[in-house]
């Protein structure tokens, strides 16, 4: 989910467009005129730039923001865990809604290995006896509240312990290390850490390699508390009761079901012992509590007093600890193989069917989950609805476009990586995964892979920016210092089976308002805050329905997919270079050579320009007959940085130039292999070796590009 960073624009509400489809398909030659624009489309003819502005109009008419309203009143009603009724419920609401538009939804049944709390109970023993609230007071506004569970870290183990409380700040490794120069030993004890900096998992992992026995993790009000603004109901930011759920998985080792790390939890699935996988290697017994919970422990706590970085919101001087505050943890979770559900369409594509587009997003939640992820999922709806309409005119996308709304993506990205798994084959003519995470609200935010940039900078010029009387383009430039960042692709949403297993382009386009943090995983994530903070006029939600759509039909109809690899081998070698760079800093010495491997970067980016200027003359000539082979060489070169033996220590992953990173969960890791190796596990030999195979794939990507390099 993007994080605001800005004050929220204002919000206008546009009135409701009704439009009749009046434009029947057109073949790709068609010679219409263009509704908007004299320039082509980049990876358009002239021609067919044309044909697709027509559609690229009608389709932005159609959302609107009444139905991404009544969309959340509906999907929000009651909370969606996976696997859950009230999550059965929402993909039956999701079906019936894609049906009403003329499609024909497909629901994915797989099954997951996951946790459900039976008993959480956090006690307070000493200085006093107090037994701490471990889920929120309920809302006179909010149905079925009894089926929200109570604060829960997905996959956490059992556990009944007792002990002495240590502070460990964001329990990132640096955290413990800094305890323990200050002579402070996690051993034997319950640790209190804080959200934020790493993925939660991170958390329990290094407090377990410390010899801990429980994790607590609270959501500091100096974050996403009182310390930002006023809080749930009267604001934005979370109120002192409110919890932050969330996995703790080890999804920077692998994603989806626990059980079938690399192959589809289908019914029947082989399943490996839950001792043996790898998603839930080294844990302890944790769970989330609210500040409120949090502040009795941190007040009593003894010790030294925390340097200024680890202070955090409350009123008082926070304190390493042991001494003075005892705490018992008491957790029974139960473990069981769930069915969870995948909502899909296809629209086959009418010249190029095996090619495949495919938007998703899931629509699973820790409660209500209006902003994550129902936002994201409401967007997919709103663009299959718009499809539909262009459907009944005869439209038809040249490559197919799959609609997804994933399921058991909160507990580790079960239903997407769980449907690229079981379609494995199939994905290596998929065109481009566009997944959305958080899409509800003023400030803007993308990751992609580099070849994907200035797809998605293009495309931004195509929509109205709610509020700011021009385009999401001039918005975002306006909201980063006229910079339009663009991150890498890390870890903690469905991108990854696509991206970094099987090596489909990806993009993830999200935007949220201020305030969206103190929201998060809470049951505050509901109709409530989104119709009164998040989007109350329900317009971003439109517009980012017309963003995604209007970047999904243009890969499914490009004459040569706008896909370029230039400033991908560009900044590959300045990994490279950097990576270098860092030998020294930290070894002294240079033990790795990569010089190669930055030639083979350049030798790659040259071939891209050449492929480049290739399609242009190709575009501007009309070449149909160049087109197939401009496009499998595009489609082939992200695969090429793919590694079949996986990462060291982590062969679910393939991907040689981005990975989650193995101590940040959801940051990206540069060169992960070569990283990991060597800083990591300081092994050399095996830094060398995967060395190799990345040179390997370089020369690939290269020659995929230009044979004649």
């Amino acid at each position: 989910m993007f994080r605001s960073r800005l004050q929220a624009l204002a919000a206008l509400s546009a009135p409701a467009v009704s439009i009749a489809l009046t434009l029947s398909a057109a073949p790709a030659a068609a010679s219409s005129p263009a509704p908007s624009g004299n320039d082509p489309i980049p990876g358009f003819t002239k021609e067919n730039s044309r044909w697709q502005r027509q559609y690229e109009k009608l389709l932005q008419e159609i959302p609107s923001a009444k139905t991404a309203r009544d969309l959340d009143a509906e999907l929000a009603s009651e909370p969606g865990l996976t696997t859950t009724t009230g999550d059965r419920h929402r993909v039956r609401r999701i079906v019936e809604r894609l049906t009403s538009y003329g499609l024909k939804p497909e629901v994915k049944t797989y099954y997951a290995y996951l946790s459900l709390p039976k008993r959480v109970k956090v006690e307070m023993t000493a200085p006093a006896r107090r037994t701490l609230p471990v889920k929120e007071k309920k809302r006179p506004w909010q149905k079925h509240y009894e089926d929200v569970i109570p604060g829960h870290n997905g996959m956490s183990p059992s556990g009944n312990v007792q002990g002495e409380v240590v502070y460990a700040n964001y329990g990132r490794p640096e955290d413990f290390e800094l305890l323990a120069k200050n002579g402070v030993s996690a051993k034997g004890k319950i640790v209190l850490v804080r959200y934020g900096a790493v993925f939660r998992g991170i958390k329990p992992r290094e407090a377990a390699k410390r010899g801990a026995k429980g994790v607590l993790i609270y959501s500091d009000p100096a974050d996403d508390g009182f310390a930002k603004g006023p809080v749930y109901p009267d604001g934005p930011w979370r109120a002192a009761d409110g919890i932050q759920r969330g996995s703790i998985a080890q999804i920077q080792l692998a994603a989806g079901d626990p059980q079938t790390p690399g192959w589809p939890a289908v019914k029947g699935a082989h399943r490996i012992p839950p001792s043996q996988a790898p998603m839930l290697k080294g844990l302890i017994p944790t769970t989330p509590i609210s500040y409120g919970a949090a502040e009795p422990l941190l007040r009593a706590l003894k010790g030294g007093q925390v340097p200024k970085e680890w202070q955090g919101g409350l009123p008082f001087t926070y304190r390493f600890g042991p001494g003075g505050t005892k705490v018992h943890l008491d957790l029974e979770n139960t473990f069981q193989v769930r069915p969870l559900w995948d909502v899909t369409v296809r629209i086959p594509g009418s010249e190029h069917p095996e090619q495949e587009v495919i938007l998703g997003a899931h629509h699973d939640a820790w409660a209500y989950g209006s902003s994550d992820n129902l936002s994201g999922a409401e967007n997919v709806i709103q663009v299959g609805r718009a499809v539909g309409k262009l459907l009944k005119q005869g439209w038809r996308p040249k490559r197919t476009v799959v609609l997804a709304t994933w399921d058991g993506e909160e507990y580790g990205l079960f239903g997407s990586t769980e449907y690229a798994e079981q379609r494995a084959k199939e994905l290596r003519h998929a065109v481009a995964y566009v997944n959305m995470d958080g899409a509800g609200g003023s400030e803007f935010g993308a990751t992609a892979t580099p070849a994907l940039d200035q797809a998605v900078i293009d495309v931004s010029k195509e929509v109205q920016w709610p509020g700011t009387g021009g385009t999401l383009y001039e918005a975002w430039k306006a909201q980063n210092d006229g910079k339009t960042p663009i991150d890498r692709i890390g870890g903690g949403s469905d991108f990854q089976a696509f991206f970094q297993r099987f090596g489909v382009p990806a993009m993830d386009l999200g935007s949220a308002s201020p305030g969206t943090s103190g929201n998060y995983h809470c049951s505050c994530d509901d109709f409530y805050w989104m119709s009164h903070f998040g989007d109350p006029s329900w317009e971003y939600h439109a517009a980012m329905s017309r963003l995604v759509g209007i970047a999904t039909l243009r890969l499914a109809n490009a004459d040569v997919v706008a896909i370029g690899y230039r400033p991908y081998a560009a900044e590959t070698a300045q990994y490279l270079t950097d990576f270098t760079d860092e030998q020294r800093k930290r070894l002294g010495s240079v033990v790795v050579d990569v010089s190669r491997d930055i030639e083979q970067a350049k030798a790659w980016q040259r071939a891209a320009g050449a492929l480049q200027a290739r399609a242009d003359e190709a575009l501007r000539r009309g070449d149909t007959a160049a087109f197939h082979s401009l496009n499998d060489k595009i489609m082939q070169t992200e695969r090429d940085l793919l590694t079949q033996a996986g990462l060291p220590g982590r062969p679910w992953y393939r991907h040689q130039i981005y990975a989650p990173g193995i101590d940040t969960g959801y940051a990206t890791q540069r060169l992960p292999a070569l990283n990991d190796a060597l800083f990591v596990d300081h092994d050399v030999r095996t830094a060398k070796a995967y060395e190799a195979r990345l040179y390997g794939s370089l020369r690939a990507a290269t020659r995929t590009l230009d044979p004649t390099v």
